[in-house]
């Protein structure tokens, strides 16, 4: 039986190193044999069995899907019950998947954090993160940004620093504590070899939900927090859904005792979470920013995520200006002319049944109170399946050369082993 052992765990003030082993049979689906987290807060004082929870998390999928044992030293004891729950649940949601391996702790400490209605909301900048601040403002007194894409502690982007500065100046602006996390712990994974082997998404289905909870138990800990807030990524109504953050997986952590985990909005779709975002805004008077775009520091406005959002604002009877989709011309021609390029990479099939089906249903119902009818008719006259074909057809016509290319030498690379 294959194994993960974490052999040591190095805390130097704010940056928790842990040093790891695995056996011969597991070396192709890793990177690295270090990861690294970085808070803003000294976790000396932080048990050992607490600071542990980040890196079982991370390994957990892994070790599920290769039955190999995960040696720690010490856990915390309520984290270690709830994990053959989660396990269990992650196992109902993947029933093609043979969800095995065994968490072998040396030893278990009862820790203790008091149950109070104090809340860390994980923040990502989003629609639905932002949906959750306001729906729980009077419990959240911390919000946590996790950067998990670095390599090392030295790493430094653009991104990094820009997101960090937006964390911070939302949670100053509504008077609560901020936690910037820099971490490495999705480089720890060679994906191309996990997601091959397993015929599955280590990211999507296993690996983020998990880390980004574990990574904010510490945090809770430290400054003596007992709830977790995750936003829901999707409705009740999802049923396709494979996605590892769910309200059946994540409400399943638990920690120190009292601490635990609350997957919230899971009822509310994308729409109805935009038109509490334009509530607010219209009755506070001032612009209100979110970022929908994922590694970028600010919104592309050209991208589907964009679209989608900019779409739901204007049915709601909002102004995308001022939730930071700034635009110099006409929405109607901009998107028009973005839709005409890109549209043959969009994947519209799911979101046209998810996201734009509401969208369509809300402009409807809300029409007289939209600003922009020009936009709005020209959205409700769209056939996008029928856009996506024409694109689809487009994009092989442009790049027929260049695909056949690709494709060639991929063969040739996979048949030489390269």
């Amino acid at each position: 039986m294959d194994s993960i052992c974490l052999d040591r765990v190095e805390v130097n003030r704010n940056l928790v190193k842990f040093y790891y082993s695995v056996s011969e049979g597991l070396k192709r689906y890793f990177n690295s044999d270090v990861m690294f987290l970085e808070y803003e807060q000294d976790m000396s004082a932080v048990p050992l069995s607490i600071l542990t929870i980040p890196f079982v998390s991370c390994m957990a999928g892994l070790s599920w899907l290769s039955n190999s044992m995960l040696f720690v030293d010490e856990i915390d004891r309520s984290f270690y019950d709830s994990f053959f729950r989660i396990k269990r649940a992650y196992q109902e949601l993947h029933y093609d998947l043979s969800l095995l391996g065994l968490l072998v702790p040396s030893k278990f400490t009862n820790n203790v954090v008091a149950k109070s209605n104090n809340s860390l909301l994980l923040f990502g900048g989003g629609v639905d993160c932002h949906c959750s601040f306001l729906r729980n403002q009077d419990s959240i007194c911390r919000i946590c940004s996790i950067n998990g894409w670095l390599n090392s502690p030295t790493d430094i982007n653009d991104v990094d620093i820009l997101n960090k500065k937006a964390a911070g100046d939302f949670a100053k602006a509504n008077n609560v504590d901020c936690s910037y996390v820099r971490t490495n712990f999705s480089a720890q994974f060679n994906n191309a070899v996990v997601n091959k082997v397993f015929k599955t998404s280590y990211w999507y289905v296993f690996l983020h939900s998990m880390a980004f909870i574990s990574i904010s138990i510490p945090l809770c800990y430290a400054n003596n927090i007992s709830n977790i807030i995750i936003a829901s990524s999707f409705t009740k109504n999802r049923i396709d859904v494979m996605c590892s953050s769910l309200i059946t997986t994540d409400s399943e952590f638990a920690f120190s005792t009292n601490g635990c985990v609350i997957h919230d909005g899971y009822e509310l779709n994308r729409q109805q979470k935009v038109g509490l975002l334009v509530n607010y805004q219209k009755e506070s008077q001032k612009p209100y920013p979110i970022n929908v775009c994922s590694f970028h520091d600010k919104n592309c406005n050209e991208c589907e995520k964009c679209f989608r959002t900019v779409l739901a604002i204007v049915a709601e009877g909002g102004d995308p200006r001022d939730f930071g989709f700034n635009c110099d011309i006409p929405l109607k021609e901009h998107w028009a002319a973005i839709l005409e390029r890109e549209i043959g990479l969009w994947g519209v099939e799911k979101e046209d049944y998810y996201y734009y089906y509401f969208t369509r249903k809300r402009m409807n119902q809300n029409y007289d109170n939209i600003q922009d009818k020009d936009f709005a008719d020209w959205f409700l006259a769209l056939d996008l399946q029928r856009l996506k074909k024409i694109g689809v057809i487009n994009y092989y016509k442009k790049n027929f050369f260049p695909i056949i290319l690709r494709k060639f030498f991929h063969i040739k690379c996979f048949s030489s082993k390269c």
